[in-house]
């Protein structure tokens, strides 16, 4: 029996010690991403905290602040949202979140619903959104999609980084480096500013009717969006689908969306109608970095007036001045500081 003992004792210590040496090897070899952070900053959020989940790519990634919202209206938000992000992403991260959270609402970005997604070429963007996430059925179910659609990735790789990331030693100055953990918690809530950009003007008969039908939806995209969108029925929780500002869009793609979202029986919301644009009140040669993208700037304008638009729909609770939610405004203050213009 001592004997027995002392044979899972050694195994357990062994598997101990050997967890140790991975994660922090991992740490030192893995390439510092912000998307990945701010999804496993997520885990910090306390259970059941947060009242709106942002899911999606990099328009949302970029275009919107938790922390202006959290301000001005006194709800909770944050963004699981990575450039690029596959459509099995989106559907495996929302899986995941809630089981941590019953947001009140959940607002989904729907640009990418035209287009097909190439697991071969996409591996960069794919581990900006999986890195961060933890190990997880919802992980397992995405990698193993993945990885049947292109053999070259493979499941270890995904599960342990460390097994994609092996090869950085030789980059690496062992006398200076330090480890570089996946951040634990989030000021910014999952937004990823960017500042400046270049000048953009709207193309010529933006959002006028062309008489051009949109392209067809991506039928393998179209379904995850759909399976996304029954997991939160099936929770009986709210969905906007959301388009934000974006020049490479037309009016007959708006139309497709507004009559999706209207088959599946979720609101939508297009960014780019005119009395919406009018609303915002964006200057392009301001407010965005890109023709996609909305820069910090555009970004705040923004956020202010969605913040406003969300709480009047949708009627969200205020949280500012309850105890359990004064870390939002050390978050906000810590927001403010780092967000102000750069001299």
């Amino acid at each position: 029996m001592k004997g027995c003992f002392k044979i899972v004792t050694r195994c357990v210590a062994f598997f101990v010690v050997f967890s140790m040496i991975f994660s922090n090897t991992s740490d030192y070899l893995r390439r510092p991403d912000d998307e990945s952070d701010e999804i496993h900053a997520f885990y910090d959020e306390s259970k059941d905290s947060i009242d709106v989940l942002f899911m999606g790519s990099s328009p949302i990634l970029r275009g919107v602040s938790p922390m202006v919202m959290w301000e001005q209206e006194g709800f909770t938000s944050y963004i699981r949202a990575s450039a690029l992000q596959a459509p099995v992403v989106t559907y495996g991260l929302l899986g995941e979140s809630l089981e941590y959270q019953s947001p009140e609402l959940v607002v989904l970005s729907c640009d990418n619903i035209f287009q097909a997604y190439d697991y071969v070429e996409r591996e960069g963007d794919l581990r900006r959104g999986l890195d961060g996430m933890k190990l997880s059925k919802y992980k397992f179910q995405i990698v193993s999609e993945v990885t049947a659609a292109d053999d070259r990735q493979t499941l270890l790789s995904y599960m342990f980084p460390l097994f994609r990331y092996h090869e950085r030693w030789k980059e690496i100055d062992w006398a200076e480096a330090k480890p570089i953990p996946l951040m634990e918690h989030s000021f910014k809530k999952g937004n990823v500013y960017l500042r400046g950009g270049e000048p953009q003007a709207y193309p010529e008969n933006f959002m006028e009717p062309s008489g051009t039908p949109a392209p067809a939806f991506d039928e393998d995209t179209k379904g995850y969006m759909e399976k996304t969108i029954q997991l939160c029925k099936d929770k009986n929780i709210p969905v906007l689908v959301l388009h934000l500002p974006k020049m490479s869009w037309s009016y007959e793609q708006s139309l497709a969306m507004e009559e999706f979202a209207k088959e599946m029986g979720v609101d939508y919301l297009d960014c780019d109608q005119e009395e919406i644009r009018s609303q915002l009140n964006l200057d392009p040669a301001v407010d965005y970095y890109d023709q996609g993208h909305m820069n910090l700037i555009g970004s705040i304008k923004l956020s202010q007036w969605f913040g406003n638009y969300l709480d009047g729909i949708y009627d969200l609770p205020d949280h500012k001045n309850e105890e359990a939610y004064q870390s939002w405004n050390e978050d906000y203050q810590e927001y403010a500081q780092r967000t102000k213009p750069e001299s």
